[in-house]
């Protein structure tokens, strides 16, 4: 379910655009999809035995990055425009399906 999820991360992008969403309210959006998605394997890999200290060790460490990296970003983009925000989306967009389709081959 987390793949499938994950793998529509893209392909919502034009639709949230075409919605009429902000830079800030796509990505609350699309946090708020992967949090309660982060909330659910968690506890579903818990539930059946995966996680082990090694793993919570790791995943409490990403989280601390994560969250330095959402305070950074946070300013970032409150400076860009909206229009380049649009733009670079698409462009990161274009870019990552070239990607998959070329790794498809090889």
């Amino acid at each position: 379910m987390g793949t499938i999820i994950g793998a529509l991360g893209p392909i919502l992008n034009p639709f949230y655009l075409n919605l009429g969403l902000d830079k800030e309210e796509l990505i609350a959006t699309k946090t708020v999809n992967s949090f309660f998605l982060g909330i659910a394997q968690i506890g579903s890999y818990t539930f059946f035995g995966l996680l082990y200290k090694e793993l919570w060790v790791y995943g409490i460490a990403l989280g601390l990055g994560a969250v330095i990296g959402n305070i950074i970003g946070k300013k970032f983009l409150s400076r860009m425009k909206s229009s380049t925000f649009r733009k670079l989306l698409i462009i990161l967009m274009v870019l990552s399906g070239i990607l998959l389709i070329y790794k498809q081959f090889n």
